[in-house]
């Protein structure tokens, strides 16, 4: 179930939260634009980005529980008293869609939820099946931390545990209730939003982490929030296409920004953070290919790929880096031996 739990490893240490600015950090990027920064949980929540319009508000990506969107929500009515009249899923992973079902409803006039198409196909055939096989994998991750409070020493070690404990149950229960709430409004390549006071575009420039992914451009105020094409964490792999991501980014370096909101991490400026991903994938690739025309095992590869890697990239992302990059290398391999695209 790594795929699906590859977030969890570097966000142990959350207590329970419960009010709505325990979960995100709200801050005006340009007026009007907002980067809702997720603090760390136990179950990792997505950044998003609030963007005001001239009659209503728009979400990108709504968090892996309707809880943390509801949280979410609470937090805009701090800031306007216009409703959300859009939120758009830029790609099908768990902790960015989710929390749609807190959105509808809560405004007379409905909601719009935007998606490419390929990210509504997706959220159908592989989210939903993972949600199903998520339920069974909770109460295992439960057990585990119920036998770690049991050996656990010292009250800061227990706390901790109880805490994420507490959120890992409260988690399961959403899980159990949710109900899945597909995007209502798709596109293939672009929609634009023409509002009087500012214009925003949703593109789809390619594949990359996942085949759906989407990123939401405001031309004039030169912002852009990236979903998982580019952020702050350790590149998570499985579902993506490693070539077309590079291609995809290099896409993406075109488009005229100062600052762009990813789906983890701090706010970016500049586009320092997309060159040095651009540059990541691109060697991550060609030594992995290197590895293989040798002949070499992808226990091998792994033992040769990963230090260059590290070396060279460890700076650039957290911690877990070091062992995260194993899953990078995996998927590299896999694809340059012909396993999959």
């Amino acid at each position: 179930m790594k795929f699906l739990r590859w977030f969890v490893i570097v966000l142990l240490m959350a207590a329970p939260l419960q009010a709505a600015e325990q979960l995100f950090d709200l801050t005006e990027v340009v007026p009007g634009v907002y980067a809702a920064i997720a603090r760390d949980q136990y179950e990792v929540n997505c950044n998003a980005a609030v963007i005001l319009l001239d009659d209503g508000v728009l979400v990108v990506d709504s968090h892996s529980k309707p809880s943390a969107a509801r949280a979410l929500i609470e937090q805009i009515k701090t800031i306007t008293d216009k409703p959300v009249r859009y939120v758009v899923d830029t790609h099908f992973h768990w902790d960015h869609y989710q929390g749609n079902q807190a959105y509808v409803g809560v405004w007379p006039a409905g909601i719009e939820i935007i998606s490419s198409e390929a990210t509504r196909e997706d959220i159908e055939r592989r989210g939903i099946p993972r949600i199903k096989s998520e339920i069974l994998y909770v109460p295992k991750d439960i057990a585990r931390l119920k036998a770690e409070l049991a050996k656990a020493v010292g009250e800061k070690k227990k706390a901790e545990i109880r805490g994420n404990l507490r959120q890992a149950e409260d988690y399961l229960a959403e899980l159990k209730s949710m109900r899945v709430v597909l995007p209502t409004l798709t596109f293939d390549r672009s929609l634009i939003l023409h509002q009087r006071s500012r214009t925003v575009e949703i593109l789809w420039l390619g594949r990359g982490h996942t085949d759906g992914d989407v990123v939401v451009y405001l031309p004039k105020e030169k912002f852009l929030a990236t979903g998982d094409l580019v952020q702050g964490f350790t590149p998570f792999m499985g579902d993506s296409y490693p070539y077309d991501w590079i291609k995809t980014l290099e896409k993406l370096g075109k488009l005229d920004y100062e600052y762009a909101v990813g789906g983890h991490g701090g706010i970016m400026h500049g586009k320092a953070q997309l060159l040095m991903l651009e540059s990541y994938f691109r060697d991550l690739m060609a030594e992995t290919t290197d590895a293989y025309s040798q002949g070499r095992s992808l226990e091998e590869s792994r033992k040769i790929v990963a230090p260059k890697l590290i070396e060279k990239y460890g700076k650039n992302f957290p911690p877990a880096f070091s062992h995260e990059v194993m899953g990078n290398i995996d998927k590299a391999y896999r694809v340059v031996s012909g396993s999959m695209d």
